[in-house]
């Protein structure tokens, strides 16, 4: 099996992948702004499937990144300046997810539009790691289980109470002052409760074997079909009548905003099954891969300003000028821009992809010399 921290690595490569594929189709296909891709009126199985598979991005990230955080609490031999660095380490993360990120995302130097996204949900939940690591990681494991349902209960019922604060469970929109609107795209308890359980299970990276893995995925799996047959994850019933493609992809059509049960229960199912089969990666492989997760703060910032350079060099190709370009929900698009085929995408996501891994490779190594003198 690879190695405990060649594994995290392997997994965040796999994840930072897809996540470019996402963020590709979101700037450049043809029609990423008029159709949801998982509309099932309107989406095509091809770029419904392209859009679901890249669901297993914000919920491995989350959970590594609590996992991550107890391997350090676990070498560590100062539990208060652990604390000290969580919480200061999740600040940083919202501050350079609301300026830097947004900056990238929108292009909007006005900030017109500012989106609370999962680097804003990982610095939240760093926060929180920070404040409550004296608790046992199986009193952590309970809390981030309780958090996980009370979201699905409290999203069911709806009481008045809760509205003033649904922000924290359900994605919310509030305009400011100034004239921007915030919008809250990842709310950080929803996301919290799914970062504990990486922190509560971050043993496995230490203890567990690759038998343990695929056991443990199995079990999720057989969690997400019984819950999503049933309809008790919290999402919108899957259809029973026509044809198989569509029945199929009702199935899988599961709630990220917010996460529901079926949701989380399906992505780290697939977690775990991908570690329990990453043994039988070849090095090169698995090197390869690795190389995009060993860095994927770096990755993850600078990727939506590469991307959205190539975007308006399509957009002045094809005859616009600055002044159509539209900011906010637009990302910069000109109303009229003609977007990109799902092909097209997949092609300018694999020149990207070769683009960024010799980038990824020197950032590594850059960071490794600095970490020596």
């Amino acid at each position: 099996m690879i190695k405990r921290l060649e594994s995290i690595d392997f997994l965040r490569g796999i994840v930072v992948i897809l996540m470019l594929l996402d963020h590709v189709r979101d700037l450049f296909h043809i029609h990423s702004i008029d159709q949801s891709p998982t509309d099932l009126a309107v989406t095509t199985p091809a770029v419904f499937y392209t859009r679901i598979i890249t669901h297993l991005c914000a919920p491995i990230f989350v959970f590594l990144a609590g996992s991550s955080a107890y391997l350090v609490f676990q070498r560590s031999e100062n539990k208060k300046q652990f604390s000290q660095r969580m919480i200061l380490r999740g600040a940083w993360l919202i501050l350079l997810d609301l300026v830097v990120v947004n900056l990238g995302l929108f292009f909007d130097i006005h900030f017109g539009l500012i989106l609370i996204d999962v680097l804003s949900a990982i610095g939240f939940s760093m926060v929180m790691i920070g404040l409550i690591n004296r608790l046992s990681t199986k009193q952590i494991f309970w809390l981030a289980l309780g958090i996980i349902l009370l979201q699905q209960v409290l999203l069911q019922i709806q009481p008045t109470w809760l509205k003033p604060l649904s922000f924290l469970i359900s994605p919310n929109a509030f305009p400011l002052p100034n004239g921007t609107l915030l919008v809250v795209g990842y709310p950080p308890i929803s996301w919290l409760g799914i970062c504990l359980l990486g922190y509560s299970l971050g043993h496995y990276f230490l203890e567990k074997t690759t038998a343990d893995f695929w056991k443990l995925g199995l079990r999720l799996c057989f969690l997400f079909l019984v819950v999503r047959y049933f309809n008790l994850g919290g999402d919108a019933p899957w259809q029973i009548d026509g044809s198989w493609t569509k029945q199929c992809m009702s199935f899988f059509n599961v709630s990220k905003y917010p996460p529901s049960i079926s949701f989380t229960s399906l992505t780290l199912s697939i977690m775990f099954l991908l570690l329990s089969v990453s043994q039988y990666v070849g090095k090169k492989g698995t090197e390869i891969v690795s190389s995009f997760g060993r860095v994927p703060l770096f990755f993850f910032v600078s990727h939506w300003f590469v991307l959205h350079l190539i975007l308006l060099a399509l957009i002045f190709n094809q005859g616009f000028h600055i002044a159509d370009l539209e900011f906010g929900f637009q990302l910069s698009r000109p109303k009229k821009f003609i977007g990109l085929s799902l092909s097209q995408v997949y092609i300018v996501w694999f020149l990207v992809a070769l683009l960024y891994y010799p980038l990824c490779r020197y950032y590594y190594q850059w960071q490794q010399r600095r970490k020596n003198h």
